[in-house]
């Protein structure tokens, strides 16, 4: 199975909203399957994005801190926590990609803005989408004390970017080899 058929098959079968399928078919229309995950720090190759959601979502189910939350909102978040970077990036004459944000919303934020476009996100899942990157976040970074907000509301905004967090490192660690 490839990882694009498992994503499709995870996320048809755990997600069972008004919109899903319409979600599903923008993915697809704007390359979220091909994209990278990045330029160049982790999956900076076709279909880096998609694999990288596919390994949050397997940390994050496993994760002990979401026992309260449903699958569907583990899969929402896990498969989608990056939708942001469908239609972002461009491949450079050297192979490698650029950024072209033709939407400059934020990274959380877009994401939560794109999926909700589509499909209704609870607060406990647009927090978590909205703060997976924790405190490398811009609005973070900047003094924003409204992270640590989202943090004392609901475990699933620790447990996604913990499992974001892992699954990052892993995958950097297997391309230094």
């Amino acid at each position: 199975m490839t990882n694009e058929e498992r994503f499709k098959a995870i996320f048809q079968d755990q997600v069972n909203r008004p919109g899903a399928d319409d979600l599903l078919e923008w993915l697809e229309n704007a390359g979220f399957f091909t994209a990278p995950a990045s330029t160049k720090y982790h999956g900076a190759y076709p279909g880096g994005l998609v694999e990288h959601s596919l390994r949050v979502y397997d940390y994050l189910i496993s994760s002990p801190y979401v026992v309260g939350t449903s699958a569907e909102s583990r899969a929402i978040c896990a498969l989608l926590h990056d939708v942001c970077k469908a239609e972002y990036y461009e491949q450079t004459d050297g192979g490698g990609y650029r950024v072209n944000d033709r939407f400059p919303f934020g990274h959380g934020e877009k994401s939560v803005y794109q999926i909700s476009r589509f499909m209704y996100l609870t607060d406990e899942e647009a927090l978590a989408i909205r703060w997976h990157m924790g405190a490398y976040d811009d609005a973070a970074r900047g003094g924003s004390r409204t992270l640590s907000a989202a943090l004392s509301l609901f475990p699933l905004v620790l447990a996604l970017h913990t499992a974001d967090m892992l699954a990052t490192q892993e995958e950097q660690q297997r391309e230094r080899k």
